[in-house]
């Protein structure tokens, strides 16, 4: 897992924490941090203080979180698409929100397209000519060229299209066009006002009067994607496929039951449309017990106040009884996230 983050487990926490409140105060994102654990799972306070104390819930089922996301989201994720799992002990979940205005809009239209695989198929398309030729950038890497169009919202928010060479795996684009930008040099690029062919993917000619300041003509599809993932499927390239086994103890320092990740979930939506560009992902991650399996747990006793019941207040250093009541009608359901109790009390 410190491999896959880039930094050591001592400051990681740090770090996370850091880069929360960073989301949380970003011009066009917002960022949450949700943690439930099941009433009878006993987490390490050291862990604990380690979590927003404002996170922690207790685990009641599946409604109370997708409620959470929905919120955290402004709907834009309603919940998640596959239920908890029946043995969870905990659930640990982030979202993240990203919204923008485009400082030039794009205009709604059409494109013909004749060749490839979207030859003779209609989509929405979105076009737009702009005098700043240096957002079209064209790198030189490993893998070919990949060519990166950066456009800029209102916000602190900028959305670069990526497009590589035909045969090259979309993950592939991606990494190379996410580390060309920092490469420092060892990447050549070629920005817009640099190019006079059309050389790399996506580019061509189009003719324009000479008499005008030269300009990038862009057109892009529409679109809007939606996606749920398994993290597990991908393990080792998040660091997780160790903690996912569930032979023995996997996170001691959250608890002294064994536990491991039993689910990875992540769920995302994304648009990008003639005004603005906006998305929302949710990320679970499903604690269950590892090591021994079920019989492990030992029966202890419990007690629940399910009919009504009284209550006594004393002051202990002299027993005086300072006040009682009787309730009758408990308070419903919290809204999310509080832990108070109170009831319909008769003193």
């Amino acid at each position: 897992m410190e491999q896959a983050v880039g930094m050591p487990a001592a400051s990681a926490v740090d770090a996370a924490t850091e880069l929360l409140g960073l989301l949380l105060t970003a011009y066009g994102t917002h960022a949450a941090l949700g943690l439930w654990v099941h009433r009878l799972l006993t987490v390490h306070d050291e862990w604990l203080r380690t979590v927003p104390a404002d996170t922690v819930e207790v685990l009641a089922g599946g409604d109370a979180f997708d409620a959470w996301v929905r919120k955290r989201t402004d709907g834009l994720l309603d919940g998640m698409s596959v239920p908890l799992a029946p043995d969870t002990l905990l659930v640990l979940a982030t979202v993240l929100t990203v919204r923008t205005q485009w400082r030039e809009p794009f205009l709604d239209g059409s494109l013909g397209i004749e060749d490839g695989p979207w030859a003779d198929r209609q989509f929405a398309w979105l076009h737009r000519w702009t005098e700043d030729r240096d957002r079209l950038a064209v790198y030189e890497t490993e893998h070919g060229q990949v060519t990166v169009l950066s456009v800029d919202g209102v916000s602190d928010i900028t959305v670069d299209l990526v497009l590589g060479e035909p045969d090259v795996p979309a993950g592939t684009v991606l990494a190379a066009a996410i580390a060309a930008p920092d490469a420092g040099g060892t990447c050549p690029c070629r920005l817009g006002s640099q190019l006079t062919v059309a050389d790399a993917p996506g580019l061509r000619m189009v003719s324009n009067d000479a008499r005008t300041m030269p300009r990038l003509s862009v057109s892009v599809p529409r679109f809007t994607v939606s996606r749920v993932h398994d993290l597990l499927t991908y393990g080792e390239v998040f660091g997780l496929r160790s903690v996912a086994r569930a032979d023995r103890q996997r996170l001691p320092r959250m608890s002294d039951t064994p536990l491991a990740v039993g689910r990875a979930c992540q769920e995302l939506t994304a648009s990008f449309t003639a005004e603005g560009f906006v998305a929302a992902v949710s990320t679970r991650f499903e604690i269950a017990l590892a090591g021994g399996g079920p019989s492990e747990w030992r029966d202890d006793v419990a007690v629940e106040f399910d009919r009504p019941f009284g209550f006594v207040v004393r002051h202990r250093p002299t027993g005086l009884v300072l006040l009682a009541g009787w309730v009758t009608e408990p308070d419903p359901p919290l809204p999310v996230r509080e832990f108070s109790r109170g009831g319909d009390d008769d003193f």
